[in-house]
């Protein structure tokens, strides 16, 4: 019998505060940035127009209505 692989956990930190985050979706082009944020765990999140999301997915889902990974979705 094989033994189970063990899955390494990848440390995803949000950028530094001030990194435009540029994403495409259906030919439509989206601006977003990283911003300091007291309440959030790691001091960071993503302003979008008005609004801060606490991820860089929470972000990018909003924007597509439907589950995406906000690493593939954001450039920067």
């Amino acid at each position: 019998m094989s033994e189970k692989r063990k899955r390494t956990k990848i440390d995803r930190e949000l950028p530094p505060v001030g990194t435009v985050l540029n994403g495409k979706f259906m030919g439509v082009s989206y601006k977003a940035r990283i911003v300091s944020d007291k309440t959030s765990p790691v001091g960071r999140a993503v302003k979008h127009e008005d609004r801060v999301y606490p991820s860089m997915t929470a972000a990018a889902k909003a924007i597509t209505k439907q589950p995406t990974n906000g690493w593939r979705f954001w450039k920067f």
